[in-house]
């Protein structure tokens, strides 16, 4: 499958088999991850791989008590270490680019799990604090991301997502639109309007034809009459 198709594919899966993921497959994720592009190639993202039930039970209760996630066979938390960007780049790279280092890392682990096979969800809701006492974290690092990943047993629907049109601009804002951009619901209800008037202007047209022929009709038999 190309990689555009797995992820126009891929969807928050959060409903899991009961079946394990073999290891290669789960250093093959961490790895794919490890492999994403980071700011100043200064890589400060860490992965912690939790498997044990138990363990897991615990996390899933910091992410704010959402059991489903401890049903996954793994679940990979994204830690990132400030600190080491911050050296570089100053707050810039401790506010920013830690963040984006770290998504892009969770990027690549949810698209390398779609190829592989299994089903994955990103989670970010949850209370670091509870966390950092279940993953045994130091304070001078940061919890990013959650990530449940396992043998899919859903097939979500695929969620509306925006027109191309109201997100995408050609060299600068607004650049190359002919409708204004507000929004996807907003556009289509401009583009369904349009169609409802033209449908309108059409039923009208053949209605003043319907009219016409019926008036040259009454004419023809008042002078047949006549």
């Amino acid at each position: 499958m190309h990689t555009i198709d797995i992820i126009l594919k891929r969807r928050s899966i959060r409903k899991f088999k009961d079946k394990l993921i073999a290891w290669d497959n789960i250093v093959a994720i961490v790895n794919s991850g490890m492999n994403a592009p980071v700011a100043g190639n200064v890589f400060n993202t860490k992965f912690i791989v939790v498997r044990e039930l138990a363990n897991k039970k615990a996390l899933a209760d910091a992410c704010h008590h959402q059991s489903w996630i401890a049903t996954a066979p793994v679940i990979i938390a994204i830690i990132a270490e400030p600190e080491h960007q911050k050296r570089f780049y100053g707050s810039r790279g401790e506010k920013l680019y830690t963040i984006q280092n770290a998504a892009a890392c969770a990027t690549n682990m949810i698209i390398a799990a779609e190829s592989l096979g299994f089903g994955s969800c990103w989670i970010g809701s949850f209370d670091e604090d509870k966390l950092r006492n279940v993953l045994g974290l130091p304070e001078q690092v940061n919890v990013h991301a959650i990530l449940a990943i396992g043998y899919a047993d859903e097939v979500p629907k695929k969620p509306s997502k925006p027109w191309i049109k109201t997100t995408t601009y050609l060299e600068k804002w607004w650049g190359g639109r002919k409708l204004p951009a507000y929004g996807y619901y907003s556009e289509n209800v401009m583009k369904v309007t349009k169609k409802a008037g033209e449908e309108i202007k059409k039923a009208g047209k053949g209605a003043g034809e319907a009219i016409k022929k019926l008036k040259e009709k009454v004419l023809k038999k008042k002078k047949e009459k006549k």
